[in-house]
């Protein structure tokens, strides 16, 4: 008994657990930073390493705006989707509030990204009550990360009104169907060999000002986050 116990104990504070399972909530007591980034459908054409992937998502994060909380996917360059997203509430959260496990910013930086990994039922056990981290923690279906524990994933189930509003711990909340596609439409693409590029939005150049190329598999994705007011 005492061994399983140990087990037990062992499994509930190792890294594992724990690794990037969070709704996008950053415990620290600095702001993440946003990246000075913008973007727009001109870029197919004057920044052409975008069009090395297949999927370009574009989440702006902006609270104002005909585009405030919206998500745009285009795949080769062509706008197949456009909704309402719910970005992060964009403040420093004690414990406590909106169910937080801990102090935390819940902000979705700005930038360029790519997907780190994907996990389609994965839950969050940073916010709940207190047996969360035993029974799982919230849902959070189709989530696909790609900036630390932020992600892309479906509404947690009762938050879906909010859409199109500064909602989430950090992470963008999508609605059920587009995250469901999107998610699809990215392990698609598993195994891609993609450009390199820095999170504000510029090609990575070898000596010669050839792209570079990561070492690494992924997916066949770039992520944007940006902040723009559009009137």
């Amino acid at each position: 008994m005492k061994n399983l116990l140990a087990i037990f104990l062992a499994f509930c504070l190792s890294g594992s657990l724990f690794a990037l399972d969070f709704e996008g909530a950053t415990f620290s007591q600095t702001r993440p930073v946003d990246a000075d980034v913008a973007f727009n459908e001109s870029y197919f054409s004057s920044q052409p390493w975008i069009n090395e992937f297949r999927y370009v998502v574009v989440v702006n994060k902006a609270d104002t705006g005909k585009e405030a909380q919206s998500i745009k996917v285009y795949e080769y360059g062509q706008l197949i989707r456009e909704e309402k997203v719910s970005t992060g509430r964009d403040g420093f959260e004690r414990k406590g509030e909106h169910g937080s496990r801990n102090d935390s910013w819940t902000v979705t930086p700005t930038g360029y990204y790519t997907p780190d990994f994907l996990d389609k039922d994965h839950r969050s056990s940073a916010y709940g009550g207190k047996w969360s981290r035993i029974f799982g923690g919230v849902k959070m279906p189709y989530a696909i990360f790609f900036n630390g524990g932020i992600a892309l994933h479906q509404a947690p189930k009762g938050t879906e009104g909010m859409l199109g509003k500064k909602a989430s711990g950090g992470c963008v909340r999508l609605p059920g169907d587009l995250a469901a596609d999107i998610f699809g439409r990215l392990h698609e693409t598993q195994g891609a060999k993609n450009p390199l590029f820095n999170v504000n939005g510029t090609p990575v150049l070898d000596t010669v000002g050839n792209l570079s190329y990561s070492s690494k598999s992924g997916f066949s994705a770039l992520i944007i986050v940006q902040n723009k007011i559009i009137e």
